[in-house]
């Protein structure tokens, strides 16, 4: 088994290459480091390289070639340390204080139901007579007026305003979105109402991107001239475009549950499907030959590589396409140079040259998913394909696709899990349906746009284009209503993303070398996967844990253990903060069914929770929910202790009386106060010299009880 991965890895320089830069991002992304100290070592390796090298090459002595390997390897995993710096953006050091600034639209304006909204680049601002730049980009919401709809991507603006700081509401493994933007290049954002902004000059555009966006507006324009519209027209604009914005949040959730969503994002699959489709179109070029010198596949390589360049750049070089577009022109290169090339070199090459331009794609999820996906399409497919052995070609089609849906999902479903804590069970269903419609809706949308200008022949293609897409959204939306169709709320951690990877590894060199130690191995870190496992639901249940969440304007508490209870208004059921806010923290816990008990509750006894007004009792631990309806502590002779106090809802009850009357660990402000009543308290909390926790200001409040 070690030969064979040595020999494997021989075949592999790209991948041996991006291993240690990969590890040199992480090491950065995790850890703080000093990139002075960083570049020094950098330099200091790179000249024992140079003499290394030259040393064994004029003494011959090629024994010790695996040293300037080593150091090869630590000058990538220093460098992409240093990359990672590098690229990072500047924070903004002008938060809430008005500014007089000018900037460059980075992209289109996107509207929104009360503004527009664009990112602002080359940011200059001036304060207080200082001018600075920085290379943070800005989010600007304009207030809707029709001056704003004539801005066009690259416009030039001045603007006055505070530009104020991206805040995470820091609930426990929510998704963070200001670390999200700031891996963008993006710290801050600004409102401009009209006269807080004035256009300057026109056009200081990137001409690619310019050309991509005016396309992808034109072919928007010519969807609707041919009558789509709803459903349909926002599922061909992100299928063919890559314009998910009008998608309506029920249909977007019936792609997600049936395991469809991947065609909605214009990426590898679409890449592939028009390279398949062009590669077989232009299959006469292989034998073409001048002067008998076969030139045939060059030729056909350049064309295919200008048919996808196209596609993405009318797709609207999203950096999905763009990353799409990249591994496809690898791949191309490598099998027109030689066809014995191994393509995971081509594919571990387009990686390597993605991360090196930035390395913060190695953070996104769709980077992640797209290099799986083809990795295991690649390896997986034609060995399940060959697990069985079909001659009618039409079942031999649904197998082959069957066979690239579960080789797909191979590679990819710890990815899946540890982002989504969702696992589409019927996957294999819907992709033999909405593969096949992808390829037909982006031919039938290749031949609309191509006749566009002819009379008759595109209202018939349009009136075909309708159909597949009506039933392709019933099929989807059938799958996601079927029982059990769809796996939600899975418990999945990093030490499960790490030890199922490794155990489709190991299990996977079983199959093909039926070496009894990869089998050993396999079993070893399914014990240690199932053992992981086991450990943390009886770490989570052995005893409760209170979590008071940052949902703006709620009063939300989560008291977790054997039994779980979850105390807020009625109205929280009527908006996303439990999918995005909540959720996260209970899938981490694996922690599902939550008794609900609304906070106005009188009394309410269960098991060991027990509320009587504002107290609550959760075995031996209490503590008093105070609101506006509950605002009375409870009366006795001397103090009684508290464990917590959790002011909510705006309530007048002065925390001098609390003092008086009570003996507690930590006073804690919800996020159901409002700004005025919260800076109330923080200065009602200084003069009394009280320990608080705001859960506005410093994210939720998260205590074993």
């Amino acid at each position: 088994m070690q030969f064979y991965f040595i020999r494997f890895l021989k075949q592999l320089p790209f991948s041996r290459l991006i291993l240690p830069l990969i590890a040199g991002i992480l090491i950065a992304l995790n850890f703080s480091i000093d990139l002075k100290l960083y570049t020094i070592i950098f330099g200091i390796i790179l000249i024992v390289l140079f003499f290394s090298v030259r040393v064994i090459y004029q003494v011959k002595h090629f024994k010790n070639r695996w040293f300037p390997g080593l150091l090869v390897t630590f000058i990538l995993t220093f460098g992409g340390a240093i990359l990672l710096k590098v690229n990072e953006a500047e924070k903004i050091s002008v938060y809430n204080r008005t500014v007089t600034g000018e900037a460059v639209m980075s992209e289109p304006l996107t509207e929104n139901k009360n503004s527009y909204k664009t990112i602002l680049q080359s940011v200059i601002y001036e304060i207080n007579d200082t001018v600075i730049s920085g290379n943070s980009n800005i989010i600007v919401y304009f207030a809707k007026d029709n001056s704003v709809k004539k801005l066009k991507y690259g416009d030039k603006i001045i603007f006055k305003g505070r530009i104020s700081e991206i805040k995470n509401p820091g609930n426990p493994h929510e998704f963070n979105y200001k670390k999200y933007l700031h891996r963008k290049g993006i710290n801050g954002q600004i409102y401009l109402i009209p006269n807080h902004w004035k256009f300057v000059e026109h056009h200081r555009a990137n001409p690619i991107f310019d050309f991509a966006f005016t396309a992808r507006n034109k072919l928007e324009n010519i969807y609707k001239k041919y009558g789509f519209s709803g459903n349909e027209l926002s599922v061909l604009q992100a299928l063919t475009l890559g314009d998910r914005s009008d998608i309506n949040d029920e249909i977007k959730q019936s792609y997600v549950a049936s395991g469809a969503m991947h065609i909605l994002a214009v990426s590898g699959l679409h890449v592939g499907i028009i390279y398949w489709l062009f590669n077989f179109l232009l299959s006469f070029l292989n034998k073409l030959k001048i002067k008998n010198i076969s030139i045939g596949k060059q030729i056909k390589a350049l064309m295919l590589i200008l048919i996808i360049w196209s596609f993405a750049i009318l797709s609207g070089l999203s950096p999905s396409i763009r990353r799409a577009a990249v591994m496809f022109t690898f791949i191309i290169i490598g099998k027109a140079l030689n066809r014995h090339i191994n393509i995971y070199n081509s594919i571990s090459a387009s990686a390597f040259i993605l991360l090196i331009i930035n390395p913060y794609q190695i953070t996104e999820v769709g980077f992640q998913l797209s290099y799986a996906a083809v990795s295991g399409i690649i390896f997986f497919q034609p060995k399940i394909a060959a697990l069985i052995n079909i001659k009618n070609k039409i079942l031999y089609y649904l197998w082959s696709l069957t066979a690239v849906s579960i080789a797909a999902q191979i590679s990819t479903f710890p990815i899946t899990l540890y982002y989504f804590h969702i696992f589409p069970t019927l996957f294999f269903v819907s992709n033999i349906i909405v593969i096949p419609s992808a390829i037909a809706i982006l031919i039938g949308a290749f031949f609309l746009l191509i006749t566009s200008s002819l009379p008759y022949i595109p209202n018939i293609i349009a009136f075909v284009l309708k159909d597949i897409l009506r039933i392709l959204n019933i099929s989807v939306s059938y799958i996601e209503k079927i029982t059990f169709s769809t796996i939600k709320n899975i418990s999945f951690h990093i030490e499960d993303l790490i030890l199922a990877f490794l155990f489709i590894m190991s299990g996977t060199v079983f199959i093909l070398l039926k070496k009894v130690r990869a089998l050993q191995t396999a079993i070893f870190l399914l014990i240690i996967w199932i053992s992981f496992g086991t450990f943390h639901k009886i770490t989570t249940n052995s005893h409760n844990r209170l979590t008071v969440y940052n949902i703006k304007n709620q009063t939300a508490v989560d008291i977790s253990g054997k039994e779980n209870y979850f105390l807020s208004d009625k109205s929280i059921f009527k908006t996303k903060n439990i999918i995005y806010g909540i959720q996260p923290n209970r899938q981490f816990l694996n922690k599902t069914n939550f008794r609900f008990i609304p906070v106005d509750t009188a009394e309410y006894k269960y098991d060991i929770f027990i509320k009587k007004g504002a107290l609550a009792v959760i075995g031996n631990k209490t503590f008093l929910l105070l609101n506006k309806k509950f605002t009375e502590i409870p009366n006795v002779n001397k103090k009684i202790k508290i464990d917590y106090v959790i002011l909510s809802g705006n309530t007048n009850i002065s925390i001098r009386k609390i003092k008086e009357n009570i003996i507690f660990k930590m006073l804690i402000l919800d996020s159901s106060n409002d700004f005025y009543k919260l800076k109330h308290r923080k200065e009602e909390c200084k003069k009394l010299k009280q320990n608080y926790y705001s859960v506005t200001e410093k994210g939720a409040f998260s205590t074993d009880l």
